[in-house]
């Protein structure tokens, strides 16, 4: 978890003001691994944190995962101990449905150490319904034929 709050601290430090929305709120959360894969993920962590102003802003960063992989990440719209844990994809406009241009949406590959980070910078603004991040395995993972879901980390936001 140490490793993964360092990644994010360090990541959140670069790029310039300038590409930076104008900041309204800011929340956090720690995000724990799932029941299921905390038998194969036992020490897996992340943190994440949502900037939201003009547009909104997620840095994820994640510890202990599989080295060398690929992952998504999305923000959803229930607590983790919702069943599913998260709920589903948080979108801008719930009429419009699941799509790419109305979630936001971060892809990273984990080094050979298992630690991944990732941003999304958004023009959309997130609300009081996005309450969580979840981090999603590939569906090639060999590991998902034994597994009932995809996702192996989630967080609240806090508020």
């Amino acid at each position: 978890m140490i490793a993964a709050a360092a990644v994010l601290a360090t990541a959140a430090g670069c790029g310039s003001d300038a590409d930076e929305p104008a900041l309204d709120e800011t929340r956090t959360t720690a995000l724990s691994v799932l029941t299921g894969w905390d038998e194969i993920y036992p020490d897996a962590s992340g943190t994440a944190e949502m900037s939201i102003g003009e547009g909104t802003r997620v840095d994820l960063a994640v510890a202990d995962l599989e080295p060398n992989t690929d992952y998504t990440a999305h923000v959803h719209d229930a607590a983790c101990d919702h069943e599913p844990p998260g709920g589903e994809h948080w979108t801008a406009d719930p009429d419009e449905g699941e799509s790419e241009a109305n979630e936001i949406h971060l892809a990273f590959r984990t080094n050979d150490r298992g630690i991944g980070e990732a941003f999304a910078n958004s023009d959309l603004v997130a609300d009081d319904r996005a309450r969580s991040v979840v981090v999603h395995t590939s569906a090639s993972d060999a590991l998902m034929e034994h597994m009932s879901s995809d996702r192996i980390l989630c967080g609240d936001f806090d508020r």
